[in-house]
Formats: C-alpha cells, structure tokens, sequence
C-alpha cells in the first residue's frame, strides 16, 4: 500500500479536509454510455459543473477557498446504470475503470486529493479484491457503497464479506444513497414526483441501512469496522429518542428483534461517523447531529461540488461548523484532526 499523505502542499498538517466530496472520473461515464448505447442521465447535470470533472479547477477552487484536502468519493455509483450492475463482469470492469482514472488524479496532487474507490456490489468476491487492490494498489483510503431500496440491502448475507474486508484492511465504508427518480412514491405512478425521491427519499434510505447494519451486529462482529454516513448521519439524530421509545414500546407488547445486539439499541447507531453536508447553513442540524455522534465522529464533509452556486456547500458547512456549541479544538477535530486520524491507521 502506498504510504496516506497527511501534510498539506505547502507544508505542515491539513486544517480543513473535504472528508466526503464528489469527482466523476469521464472515463467511467464513457463507459457506461458504451454500454447502455445512450448518453448517460447525468452527463448534462455533470458537465455544468467543471470542478466535478477537471482536477486542475478543483486545485484552483481549493486554493481560493483554503481548503486543504478533498476526499474524492465517486460518481455515478454503478447502481444507476442497472444493466451494468447486474452484470457481475461489467460491475467489476466499470470499477476498474473508474478506480484507475481516480487514481491518476490523486498521484497527481497526492498531499490535496484522497480518493474514494467504487466498489462493484453485484458479486461478493468482486467486492473483496476491487477494495483491496483500491487500498494496497492505488492507494485509496476507503470504499464507497450506494444504498437504497432498488439496490443490495446492508444485511444481505452477499455484504457480509465486504464488511469484513473493510476491517481487516481498517479502511472506512462510504455510504451515499441512490434511490432513482424511477422508483415511485405510490403504487400507481411510475416515478416519483417533486423531487421526492431525493430530498427526502435519501435521507430514509440512508438511515434504513444505517438500520440495516446495526441489527444485523456488524459493529459488533467487527469492531474495526469505521462506516461515514452522508448528510449529517440522516434522519438517526433527529428521530433517535422516538426510535428508542418505538423499540422499548414494541418490546413491551411482546416484539422480539432479530438481533444478536443488545438495548439500549440507538446507543450501537454513534458507532457511526457523520458529515457535515447540510445543503444550507444550518447550524442546529448540525449540534444535534454533534449532540448524538459526539465531536470524535464528526468529518467535515460538504457534497461539493453537488450545489447550484459554486463554492456554496463548501461555505454554507464551515459557517454550520464554527457555530457550533463546542470547543475550538473539538472544532478543529471536525474539520480535519477525526479524518486524519482516521486514515492513519488504515497507513
């Protein structure tokens, strides 16, 4: 494995680290279209937004906003073209491709990009060997999972040996949700409607794996086991209290949970790590979410460069960040030290 930079360009340890920002490598697009045979969905949405594509903006956008380092998580997700993803050969290719076009661009300004592999989840062994050859081979510093209801679900048993993989090789898991405007909020409609599927539909998705993961005991099986949770740790913070009183209640009535875990059963849900992407300035989304994490679980994390105003992501989380209700060097630790710390032991 190729040796994790932890200084910055100019010298000295990274102060603010993108813990979970966004790059699409062209190749992999390229990829999907020649094989579906048709311009990909997100071609249009992903050419509007150069830093999305071209590293050399992204430095220069860094530079003007004094970011030090961007953790590179992917896109698309393989999930999204389902022809490909069903195809154990294709998944597996498709990640290859990407994997090795993100890599060229982290060798290239290796002290201000790390870089997040796609995992091909359509067959498990494919899963084990694309994380490792990412970790060992190109020097990446985690796997990115996309969760949703029209792909595999945490708990399925074919998962499992990702899971492990991720903690042997102590390597943190992304989690970043992909449910498709195809997948209808009724029964009898054949799509969902005003942006539903996702500015709500993500953050159920995302905290139904967080579920998922729980319940079937993979913190417990594998306590090296680091997973990041998009959009500020979703809908678990806001609802952890009813959760815990929906589990206690329906325990009472007789329900028994299928679960090798033990209650109080939302304390197992801050063995999670949250980021920090709101979309606006939202700093009481954010206590909350610091309130139930803890400040040792909380990465600096904005979605760039997914906004409509260049730099506003990036803006609107800082502003969130330094109006917390914590320390300064609790601060700090959110903003680049939990990360840092965090690849240090995968190095």
């Amino acid at each position: 494995m190729e040796p994790i930079k932890t200084t910055r360009a100019g010298g000295g340890v990274p102060r603010r680290v993108d813990a979970f920002c966004h790059f699409a490598p062209p190749a992999l697009l390229d990829y999907l279209e020649a094989k579906t045979g048709r311009p990909h969905p997100f071609r249009g949405l992903f050419k509007a937004r150069a830093i999305l594509t071209d590293s050399r903006k992204r430095i220069a956008f860094m530079d003007a906003r004094k970011l030090d380092v961007s953790v590179l998580v992917p896109l698309p997700w393989i999930e999204v073209t389902p022809t490909v993803w069903r195809n154990a050969g294709q998944a597996a290719e498709a990640a290859r491709i990407c994997n090795d076009a993100l890599a060229q661009v982290v060798r290239a300004d290796p002290a201000r990009f790390y870089g997040v592999a796609l995992i091909p989840t359509t067959e498990p062994q494919a899963m084990v060997r694309e994380l490792e050859r990412a970790v060992k081979e190109l020097g990446f510093v985690g796997g990115l999972i996309a969760v949703g209801p029209t792909v595999k679900r945490m708990d399925d048993p074919a998962m499992e040996v990702l899971f492990q993989q991720a903690a042997r090789l102590e390597v943190p898991l992304w989690l970043h949700p992909s449910r498709p405007i195809t997948y209808p909020d009724y029964a009898d409609e054949p799509a969902s409607k005003f942006l539903d599927w996702q500015t709500l539909g993500w953050l159920h998705d995302t905290s139904t794996a967080m579920t998922r993961i729980v319940f079937a005991g993979l913190f417990e099986r594998y306590p090296r086991l680091k997973i990041i949770t998009h959009h500020h740790g979703a809908l678990i913070p806001l609802f952890a209290n009813r959760m815990e009183m929906g589990y206690r209640s329906f325990a009472q009535d007789g329900m028994k949970f299928p679960t090798p875990i033990k209650p109080p059963y939302t304390d197992h849900f801050r063995k999670f790590y949250c980021d920090t992407a709101t979309f606006g300035f939202e700093p009481l989304v954010l206590q909350q979410a610091l309130d139930f994490f803890g400040p040792e679980k909380m990465l600096f994390g904005t979605d760039t460069p997914m906004d409509a105003a260049e730099g506003e992501f990036l803006s609107n989380a800082a502003r969130s960040v330094e109006s917390l209700r914590a320390s300064e060097a609790d601060k700090s630790r959110i903003f680049a030290g939990n990360f840092l710390s965090l690849i240090r032991k995968a190095s």
